[in-house]
C-alpha cells in the first residue's frame, strides 16, 4: 500500500550577523587610547514556499491532500520559491534532500534546464543556466541524496528568487516496487511543513565578503 510522501520544508539562516556600517570615535590620552564603535546588526532571512500552480494571480501552495497515493510515473508539480524577508541583501540556495531509498526513483524536473535531469542517481551531476547553478550529490551509506540550487543573483530585501524565473517544475516518481514505504509515510500537515518525504531547505547568507553566490556557498 502506498502512502503519500512528505517533504519537510524548513527555512534556514546560515549567517545572521552582518556589519552594515559603523561609526567610531577615537580619543587620545597621555599613554593609552580607546575606541568606541556602534554597529548595525543585519538579519539574513528567507521565507520558503512550495507551489503546485503559479499560473493565476494568486499562487497555489502545494497540498498533499490534493494528490492520490503514489503509483509508478506519478508527476507532481513542485515549484520552489523563497523571499528575502530579512533586512540585508543575501545570496540564496535551495537544498532538496531525497532519502537514499528514493533517490533512484525520484527525478526533479528543472525549468529551462533539460541538462539538469539526473540520469544516474549514483554519480555527481552539475548544470546551470543564466540564473541558477544546480549540483546533485548522490547518496552514501551515511547520507541522503541532495540537490543544491544556487541563485546566481543577489536577492535584495523584499525580492523573491522567482524574479529571475522559477527554478523547478515538478517531481516525477518512477517504479516504486520494492521501495521501503516506511521512508515516506506521512501524516497530513501544512504544505509548508509537511508535504513530500523529501527535505526542502532555503539557505541565505550575507552578500558582504563574497565575490558571488557560488563562492558564498562553497564548502
Amino acid at each position: 500500500m502506498y502512502h503519500k510522501v512528505r517533504a519537510i520544508v524548513a527555512s534556514l539562516v546560515i549567517i545572521t550577523i552582518c556589519i552594515l556600517s559603523s561609526s567610531g570615535t577615537l580619543s587620545y590620552f597621555t599613554d593609552t587610547d580607546s575606541m568606541t564603535s556602534n554597529f548595525i546588526v543585519g538579519n539574513a532571512s528567507t521565507s520558503l514556499a512550495v507551489y503546485d500552480d503559479v499560473t493565476g494571480d494568486e499562487y497555489h501552495l502545494l497540498d498533499v491532500s490534493n494528490y492520490e497515493p503514489l503509483v509508478e510515473n506519478t508527476e507532481v508539480p513542485f515549484i520552489l520559491e523563497s523571499t528575502n524577508d530579512g533586512n540585508i541583501p543575501v545570496y540564496h540556495r535551495f537544498r532538496v534532500v531525497i532519502p537514499s531509498a528514493l533517490a533512484s526513483v525520484t527525478t526533479i524536473v528543472f525549468s529551462d534546464m533539460d541538462a539538469c535531469v539526473v540520469e544516474d542517481s549514483t554519480t555527481d551531476h552539475t548544470c546551470s543556466n543564466d540564473n541558477y547553478v544546480v549540483s546533485y550529490t548522490p547518496p552514501t551509506d551515511t547520507s541522503d541524496a541532495e540537490y543544491s540550487i544556487v541563485s546566481k543573483h543577489a536577492i535584495s530585501v523584499g525580492e523573491s528568487v522567482s524574479k529571475w524565473g522559477w527554478p523547478t517544475e515538478k517531481i516525477v516518481f518512477g517504479d516504486l516496487a520494492g521501495i521501503d514505504t516506511s521512508v515516506y509515510t506521512c501524516e497530513q500537515d501544512d504544505a509548508n511543513n509537511c508535504t513530500f518525504g523529501i527535505g526542502i531547505y532555503s539557505d541565505s547568507i550575507q552578500t558582504t565578503g563574497f565575490a558571488d553566490a557560488e563562492a558564498a556557498f562553497a564548502d
